[in-house]
């Protein structure tokens, strides 16, 4: 029997074969449309009914959360000894910490005459964007980049305790400090967007919200 050599070429693309057919597809993603901003969130997530608010001296703002389309399971409590903090009754499991993950959520915010309503930064008497910190006071942002648009960008921290559910008698306990990741962005000289830990993709990245984050086309939603 002829055997008949094949071209390099040919073994190579043979090879390449079941690579290609195993390649990642994009995760998917559902647009959406809130308070004058138009993005995409992976289809995991929703988001909650915007809430607005207005002030005579600090403009308004526009707000909401992004949230799983399936919830996680609620924690359940927990019991703390004498040792550890807890009182009478000590066979209540119902101990909780207060601050668990921060949710992740947007704040649409247009500026009024003597300020802002942004929840996680505020101007300094220089001009610098201050972010809170409940361990060291009021700490600057840092400028960054977010997917090509000029950013402000800090933690904000907050002491967290333990409460109970089912007691009312009880002091809390403290349980240290928990923190959010918050960005700023300026989309005009007056209009600014807090974004506090964006959704993540499945591949552990936020990039499909981050790139797809615009003003929308209905500006009448804008605060």
């Amino acid at each position: 029997m002829t055997r008949t050599a094949r071209h390099p070429l040919a073994v190579f693309a043979a090879l390449l074969l079941p690579l290609c057919s195993h390649a990642v597809e994009p995760a998917a993603t559902v647009q959406v449309a809130a308070c004058g901003l138009e993005f995409d969130l992976p289809a995991a997530y929703k988001i909650t009914r915007p809430k607005r608010q207005a002030d005579e001296h600090h403009g308004r703002a526009c707000a909401f959360d992004i949230v799983k389309l399936r919830p996680e399971p609620a924690p359940r409590g927990e019991c703390k000894d004498k040792e550890e903090g807890g009182q009478p009754p000590y066979k209540v499991c119902d101990w909780m910490i207060d601050a668990g993950p921060p949710t992740p959520s947007v704040q649409v915010v247009r500026q009024g005459p003597k300020g802002t309503l942004l929840e996680s930064f505020t101007r300094a008497e220089d001009g610098r964007w201050m972010v809170p910190n409940a361990q060291a006071g009021d700490q600057p942002a840092k400028a960054a980049d977010f997917c090509g648009k000029p950013a402000w960008v800090g933690e904000t921290i907050v002491r967290m305790y333990w409460w109970r559910t089912r007691t009312k008698n009880y002091t809390g306990i403290y349980a240290g400090s928990g923190g959010a990741d918050v960005t700023l962005l300026q989309l005009a000289p007056d209009l600014f967007v807090q974004l506090q830990n964006p959704p993540i993709d499945p591949q552990g990245e936020f990039a499909a919200f981050c790139a797809s984050l615009r003003l929308g086309a209905r500006v009448q939603d804008l605060p």
